[in-house]
């Protein structure tokens, strides 16, 4: 977050920077990764591939204005966009926006990007959203998570809502054991803690050997996040908790249909994946 994002502590901006430079590396594997060409054919062929519950969560967006928080290339804002959607993409990574506005402008498709941090996102576009979208992946990167929702606050026009669908903070807490089909407890689920690691690898292809490798990542548990939302002035209307995940978070996960992995037996259906948060100013 460069010289962004005032009031930063120092481990905090720092961490922000490996983030940010990991994210950047990773594009293009990304970009080239089944998953996101996935995304990208369904976009041109007029499609979306947004889950089902996603949309009807979120509801009618023809017509609204619509922000989508950590957009990383821009595949589920152009998915609003082609559900009718005036939508507005923001990541803080230069290359991912780039890839974001290349696939918009191939497409023809209304939306615009914009490329800074999260939390400087009411400097860099007008407020008066009536969606205010965040999609799984967000919030471990962020050290600071009220200072998140004052941000969506702040984003939102009266009577706006929130639509958030995260990696559940129970995941963090977890590792796989070597050997056995179950898991055992990794870090922390409670504390606010910055946790730094290296990763070679990503989420969306085997692909590995990228130049950035150093990671930090932020616990903030449930109770974190809604009372985070509830203290900047929006009023929860849904907060539910589901044992599926769109990518395979532990290796002892299994595919059960396409864009959803779970936990096997006899673990399956008993531990959070992910959470999903509706809320309205």
């Amino acid at each position: 977050m460069s010289s962004e994002s005032p009031g930063l502590s120092p481990a905090e901006r720092e961490g922000i920077e490996w983030n940010r430079a990991s994210w950047d590396a990773r594009v293009e594997a990304h970009w080239e990764s089944a998953m996101y060409r996935a995304h990208a054919e369904a976009l041109r062929a007029g499609r979306h591939d947004l889950a089902a519950h996603v949309v009807e969560g979120v509801g009618d967006v023809r017509g609204q204005r619509l922000i989508h928080l950590q957009c990383h290339m821009g595949m589920e804002t152009l998915g609003w966009a082609t559900l009718g959607a005036e939508a507005v993409g923001v990541d803080f990574s230069r290359p991912a926006i780039d890839k974001a506005e290349r696939m918009r402008d191939e497409l023809g498709l209304d939306a615009r990007f914009v490329c800074c941090p999260v939390y400087d996102a009411p400097q860099h576009v007008d407020g008066g959203f009536d969606v205010v979208f965040a999609s799984v992946g967000s919030l471990c990167w962020l050290p600071d998570v009220p200072r998140w929702a004052a941000v969506v606050a702040q984003l939102l026009t009266p009577g706006g809502r929130l639509f958030l669908e995260d990696t559940h903070p129970l995941i963090g807490a977890l590792e796989d054991v070597d050997g056995e089909p179950g898991f055992a407890l990794r870090g922390p689920y409670l504390g606010g803690q910055r946790l730094v690691y290296e990763d070679d690898g990503t989420y969306a292809s085997d692909a590995s050997g990228f130049a950035h490798n150093k990671m930090a990542e932020w616990v903030h548990s449930v109770g974190d996040v809604v009372t985070a939302v509830v203290e900047a002035g929006l009023r929860v209307e849904r907060l539910e908790e589901s044992d599926r995940c769109v990518w395979p978070a532990l290796r002892a996960m299994e595919q059960t249909r396409p864009g959803w992995w779970e936990l096997p037996e006899p673990y399956r259906g008993k531990y959070p994946m992910t959470f999903t948060l509706t809320a309205r100013k």
